[in-house]
């Protein structure tokens, strides 16, 4: 067949096309397949499960229908009621009696051993298989699991089973089910038989019924107790812990199955509903087991249908070798054409709409509409609009971050909002450098565009929809509606006024221009009184005061024009730099006022906090400075008081006002300013250097203590005497004499 390359490469497409969808085809048929095929082995699996379960039930049933019928015949037993009710039988009863005892027993393979209770002697006779046959006192019975059952018989009923297990010898452990024959009538128990039915052989039918499997099969009762041996879990292991036995028991009545873990293992669990004695039959496969054919089937599925999979595609590339190129090459040249054409579209409808908002081309309504229609926007300019201004939230960190990609985030930001607004009306989108971007609304329908509580919802979107794909805020601006729509690019210098307000209102706000511009009504007066605050908090550092002081000056232009907010700021600039200067002039501060940014910050924050940021920054800075300074003076000033103390503690005339003369300070002043410093009175510690200095004296040399009071600064023995020993405890004689006495100093 002559083929052009065209059909060719039609073909090709096609037989790929056809490859890929057999082999999905097959792919998911299968899958169906085997998720119908695995629910239908479960199913069976299950049933199977059951019958086998209910037999075994019925089965043990039946020995538990022996069991009663035995223990009832050896109690009614005249032979062995020798045993039973006479307190001493002869040698020859006991021994006619214990042979009936042993073919009852071997009669029956499953009977591990039976005992005969004579209360009266307090006897028991066993037939075992094991040591154990003969007679017992209860004192030499092992079986002590027993003799606690007949001590609590009240809580038993006669033939029916008691699964427990025993020790018998030192070290052999043995699970039975015990079956009590014995007169309810009693007030006490006098005589019982006792028929234990060998666990293992329950066990040994279980081992049979999952020969070849992982699975195994065991009896639980209500409560999720063993009533059999499960692998290495001996009867009587609580397996109520288990989630898969917790679903068997919350099942209370009826018989079912499901899939579940089962010690690791994903397995399916089969269970019977209780029968006559409230046992449950459990059985456990591995999953594994039963949808292992089923799997060795897909398995098989797969690799056909990747075979033929990667037999269609050769045969597809080597039907079709480089035929598709031209076409290829056709289809890449148009798309490109169109994307040029769409992109030089774009690009001069965004420098017409760019000139039309910022006024630097002006036209008619008609020319706009014109050229709108050519540049294919939906905007009419005759109908009801409104503009939106957006300003990408933390600016200068997007720039850092995304640098050259900075218009390719603005470009998303506007396709996303674009996108959300033209479900409702027209939008047009206009990147207007830096950090605004401008929509441009326009509606068929004016109550829609003029319903301001709908298009904040829609303006909300549009933020909650940009933090979520973006992870970036913008906040808001937005003006009245107009009625046509070269009215509304009128309105722009309003709105982009009105978006400066951001300063008070945070990043990801919400504004309406028209509600700011009402604030130009409003006269501002300068707070001077606050000013005159803030100058004393500063001059005095009292940080925190300043800080909260210039907060709320700054603060409060937010009812007004922003020009009232850029001047406030400029004013208060100003008047922080002549604080800092002239701290600097009067206390030496080496503080430097960097605040020439400050000047302009209005326009190159975005949020209040930046500004307040600033001036913190130099009210720290200056607290700290003034802190370190005010620190090293007043030590200075405690040493030199020290000083003065200890050079003149001698002088009766030693005093606060004094040590004020010398240093030239106000009394008052001195005394509240030392005590604040060192927490004591200037007073106490001249009084305490006298002391300490009156001892020394009192225990190095042999002055008398007239002298010491002297040569200390007291103006009298007398009102030394009554300081000491109010200070001391003792008089200054007796200090003398009790030191030299102890020998210490």
């Amino acid at each position: 067949m002559n083929l052009s390359s065209e059909n060719r490469s039609f073909y090709k497409n096609i037989l790929i096309s056809l490859s890929v969808s057999i082999v999905l085809t097959l792919l998911i048929s299968s899958t169906l397949l085997f998720m119908n095929f695995e629910s239908i082995a479960l199913r069976q699996v299950s049933r199977s499960d059951l019958n086998s379960l209910k037999q075994t039930s019925r089965e043990a049933a039946k020995m538990t229908d022996t069991a009663k019928t035995l223990s009832f015949q050896i109690y009614r037993d005249l032979t062995i009621a020798k045993l039973i009710f006479f307190p001493k039988p002869d040698i020859y009863d006991v021994t006619i009696a214990m042979q009936q005892l042993d073919n009852y027993r071997l009669s029956m393979p499953f009977i591990e051993s039976i005992y005969v209770y004579n209360a009266n002697s307090g006897t028991y006779y066993i037939s075992s298989d094991t040591f154990r046959n003969g007679s017992q006192t209860e004192e030499e019975l092992d079986d002590r699991g027993i003799v606690d059952i007949f001590r609590d018989i009240d809580k038993y009923r006669p033939y029916y089973p008691i699964p427990r297990t025993y020790t018998i010898g030192d070290e052999k452990q043995v699970s039975s089910y015990s079956y009590l024959s014995f007169d309810e009538l009693d007030a006490e128990l006098s005589a019982a038989v006792v028929v234990n039915i060998a666990e293992s052989w329950v066990n040994k039918d279980f081992d049979s019924l999952t020969a070849g499997t992982g699975g195994r099969t065991f009896i639980m009762n209500g409560r999720g107790v063993l009533l059999s041996r499960n692998g290495d879990d001996p009867m009587l292991t609580d397996y109520s812990g288990k989630a898969y036995i917790r679903h068997i028991v919350e099942n209370e009545s009826g018989s079912d199955y499901f899939v579940d873990t089962v010690d690791g293992v994903k397995s399916l669990v089969s269970y019977t509903a209780p029968d006559a004695l409230g046992w449950r039959y459990v059985r456990t496969t591995p999953y594994a087991d039963i949808t292992r054919e089923i799997a060795v089937m897909r398995a098989k599925t797969v690799y056909f249908s990747l075979a033929l999979l990667l037999v269609g595609l050769l045969v597809s590339v080597l039907a079709t070798r480089k035929l598709y190129g031209p076409i290829h090459n056709v289809l890449q040249r148009l798309k490109a054409l169109e994307t040029e054409r769409r992109d030089n579209r774009h690009i001069l409808k965004q420098d017409f709409l760019r000139n039309i908002v910022l006024g630097r081309e002006s036209c008619g309504p008609a020319t706009m509409q014109t050229k709108l229609a050519a540049f294919g926007s939906p905007i009419r300019v005759d109908r009801h609009s409104r503009l939106v201004l957006l300003k990408l939230d933390r600016y200068s960190e997007c720039v850092d971050k995304y640098r050259d990609g900075i218009r390719l985030v603005k470009y998303a930001v506007l396709n996303i909002c674009a996108e959300i607004g033209s479900a409702a009306m027209h939008v047009e989108t206009v990147d207007l450098g830096d950090d605004r971007m401008l929509l441009l609304l326009s509606g068929d329908e004016p109550r829609r565009i003029s319903d301001d509580d709908a298009v904040d919802d829609m303006l909300r979107s549009m933020q909650a929809a940009v933090v979520k794909h973006l992870r970036l805020s913008v906040s808001v601006t937005v003006s009245p509606v107009r009625t046509t729509f070269d009215q509304s690019i009128l309105l722009y210098n309003q709105v982009k006024e009105a978006s400066l307000h951001r300063l008070f209102h945070g990043h990801g706000c919400l504004l309406r221009s028209d509600d700011v511009m009402a604030l130009k009504t409003k006269e501002y007066a300068f707070p001077v009184q606050r000013e005159k605050v803030l100058v004393d908090c500063l001059m005095t550092g009292k940080t925190d005061e300043a800080k909260a002081v210039l907060a709320e000056m700054i603060r409060a232009t937010s009812e007004y024009p922003y020009p009232v907010v850029q001047l406030t700021i400029s004013h208060l600039t100003f008047t922080v730099i002549n604080v800092l200067n002239t701290i600097r002039k009067n206390n030496a501060v080496p503080i430097e006022a960097d605040l020439d940014s400050a000047l302009v910050l209005p326009d190159r924050v975005e949020v209040l906090d930046e500004i307040l940021d600033q001036f913190n920054g130099i009210f720290d800075r200056l607290s700290k400075r003034l802190e370190d300074k005010r620190s090293a003076k007043q030590e200075e000033l405690v040493r030199r008081i020290n000083e003065i103390i200890e050079r003149d503690y001698g002088n009766p005339n030693l005093c606060l006002n004094s040590i004020a003369d010398e240093l030239d300070m106000s009394p008052i002043y001195l005394s509240r300013l030392y005590k604040q410093l060192t927490f004591y009175t200037l007073t106490d510690v001249i009084q305490d250097v006298r002391m300490k200095e009156s001892k020394r004296l009192l225990l190095e040399s042999d002055c008398s203590v007239a002298d010491i009071a002297k040569m200390t600064g007291f103006t009298s023995s007398s009102y030394f005497y009554r300081m000491f020993k109010k200070s001391n405890g003792v008089t200054p004689n007796d200090f003398r004499k009790r030191t030299a006495q102890n020998g210490t100093v």
